[in-house]
Order: structure tokens, then sequence, then C-alpha cells
């Protein structure tokens, strides 16, 4: 019986088995692309810089250009130049942006040991600035290669009242916009919650977009409104990261630090070269290690002029858009005004015993308006 029942089990396993395989062990799982920064003004040939992690945020490093393939518009592009920054020794500018509003001064000891770790890290020939904000915006440290005044600068940073963070963003990348070098990022330490900007959050990350700056955002306080960062830097190229106790802020630090370091410098030359439209590149990796690839897409437009973003661009086609609604409920108001003050003379003309109140001569009127706004809008509808 026991011979049966082991059996039994043996053949009830390996049909499990064949049913259900386990997982390959050197399987792993697709790393992640993000497109920090799409440079045109080069054409004929478009720089891109990249970075590839793993699921726990790490660098991939040692990538090839036989793991890289680029695409424009559903065609292969020819890949000329693939390699680490590092390998390329080129430098880089970062703007820090902290939040200093009253709900983040808790840890603020730990907020400024993370930023200045981050900053000796930087090389001679790297660029660093400090921008602070609460209801007020404040440039600390100007961009400059000096890292030990910007250290200095970070250690004075004292907690305020309200928060302009969408404004304050704007302000990191005017600052950015004074550096020498093209790699660039914006690192963001905020609970996410804005109260006094003018601006959105759409223009803030547009700002980003129309500016080539990945913004990297870390997530710090009692109530962090992480859909907010989160929005922020995936939109344009960047992480978001969640600190949950101050101390895990410097290991964040140190690995946005990293990413950055092992960002990748790709070359490509397409075959449509400057012809003042709007192409969709699209990047994918496969890693040498084996497992899944990954992609990431980008819009650009091949100019080397000032080019216009598709946001700004959607904004305006909407203010255009509301204006010539209301011009031509306007204009057809207008028309069907006159004539429903047509209709009631020539009432009165062919019906002089008819007696028109005020009442009844002026609701004509009002309705001729209505109908001719009806008819002006359903014109430019069907247009």
């Amino acid at each position: 019986m026991s011979r049966f029942l082991h059996s039994a089990v043996m053949i009830l396993s390996a049909v499990v088995v064949a049913v259900f395989p386990p997982p390959l062990s050197g399987a792993q799982p697709p790393p992640h692309i993000s497109i920090q920064r799409v440079d045109v003004s080069g054409l004929p040939e478009i720089h891109v810089y990249l970075s590839v992690t793993d699921e726990r945020g790490k660098s991939v490093i040692g990538l090839t250009d036989r793991e890289i393939t680029v695409a424009c518009d559903g065609l292969a592009q020819p890949v000329t130049s693939f390699h680490s920054v590092l390998q390329g020794g080129e430098a880089m500018a970062v703007v820090l942006l902290f939040d200093r509003s009253g709900s983040i001064k808790t840890g603020l000891d730990e907020t400024r040991e993370a930023a200045a770790g981050f900053i000796r890290r930087l090389t001679d020939n790297d660029e660093v600035g400090i921008v602070t904000f609460d209801d007020r915006i404040r440039v600390d440290f100007p961009l400059a290669r000096d890292r030990a005044a910007a250290e200095a600068a970070v250690r004075k940073i004292t907690p305020g009242n309200n928060t302009v963070l969408f404004d304050a963003v704007g302000a990191g990348l005017a600052e950015i916009g004074n550096a020498k070098s093209k790699r660039s990022a914006l690192i963001v330490l905020s609970d996410g919650q804005d109260t006094r900007s003018r601006a959105t959050s759409a223009e803030a990350v547009a700002w980003a977009k129309a500016a080539g700056v990945a913004v990297f955002t870390v997530g710090f306080g009692s109530a962090v409104e992480a859909d907010v960062l989160r929005t922020l830097a995936e939109e344009t190229g960047g992480r978001f990261f969640s600190a949950a106790r101050p101390e895990d802020l410097l290991a964040l630090y140190q690995t946005i630090g990293e990413q950055l370091e092992n960002q990748y410098h790709l070359v490509f030359r397409p075959a449509f070269g400057q012809d003042e439209a709007w192409h969709r590149m699209e990047i994918r990796v496969a890693p040498p290690g084996g497992g899944g690839g990954a992609a990431a897409e980008r819009e650009f437009i091949a100019t080397t002029g000032p080019g216009v973003s598709r946001a700004v661009l959607g904004g305006l086609e909407r203010r255009v858009s509301k204006r010539r609604f209301i011009l031509g409920a306007a204009v057809g108001a207008a028309f069907g005004l006159l004539f429903g003050f047509l209709l009631g003379l020539i009432v009165k003309l062919i019906r002089p015993d008819l007696r028109l109140r005020v009442a009844a001569f002026a609701g004509l009127m009002v309705l001729g308006a209505v109908l001719g706004a009806l008819v002006g809008v359903l014109i430019l509808v069907s247009d």
C-alpha cells in the first residue's frame, strides 16, 4: 500500500510540474528605461541621454550598442554611438530644490546631511545649485562648481511656511538654464503639496519637457502627495522615490546620484534630417544577462530652432478653439437678434391690427438670438 501511495505522489508531482513549470532561475525582471534628454541642436545627429535601472532602482551598467535599438515612427535608425557618460567623462549640472515649508521641518537635519552627501560625490567639473522655497522662492546658491560652498549653503537651510512647489520648479529650471553642461537634472525634495503657486502641475511638467531636464522627486513629510510628485518625475524622464523615514533620505540621494553617474549617451542619425516635423522615438533595451527587454518612447520635433512643446501647442489650440467658439456664438446671436427684430416688424406690417406687447417683441428677439448662437456654433463644429 505504501508503494502505491508513493507512486501516486510521484505521478501527481510530475503532472503538477508539467502543467505549472517553475520559473527559470536565470530569468530577470525587465529593466526600466528613462529617457532624460533629447538634444536635437546638433541635427542631423540626435543625442539622447537615458538611464537603465532594475526593479530595485539600481543602474544596469555595461550595456553596449548590441543591446540597444532605436526606431523613429516605426522605422529602425542606425546608432552611431552608445557609451556610458563615465566613459566619456561628461560633466552635469544639478539643481537641488528643497521644500522648506513647515510640513517637512521634521527630519531637517537628515535632509541637510543627505544633500551634503550627494554634493560630495559630484566631480570637480559638475555644477550644482541650491534653490529653496516655502511661500517664497530663494536661490541660496547659484549654479557653480564650488562644492564646498554649495554644501555650506545646504547646511543653512531653515524651515518656513506655505508652499509654492510648481512655481519653484520653474525657478529651478531657470537656474539650470545657466548651465554649461548638456547633462542636467532637477532633484526635488518635497511633500508634494502646493498651496500658493500661480503655475499648475501640468505647466511645471511642460516647462521641464521643453527644457529637456529630468526631474527626480523625493516624497518626504507628514502627508505626501505622491501622485503629484510621481507625475512630475515620470513625465520628464526622472524617477519618484518615497522616504518613509528621515534615515531613508541618505540612501535615496545616493541612488539618484548613482543613476545620474551611470547615464548612457546615445547618438543616432535619422534619415529624415531636419524636417521641422514631429517624430515618435522608441528606444529598446535587451540586457545581455537574459530576461525581458524594455522600451521607452519620447516625441520630439526635428528642428534646430527653439521648437514648441506638444503641451504648449495643445494649450494654444484649446485657447484658439475657445475663442472661435465664443466668436461663432456671438456672431450667430447678433444675426439672430436682428432676425427676431425684423420678424417682429414683418408681423406688425402684415397685421397692423395685431397689438404686439413689448414683452412679446423682446421674446422674439431673445429667441432669435439663442437660435442664431446655436447655428453659429454648429457651423464651426461642422467646419
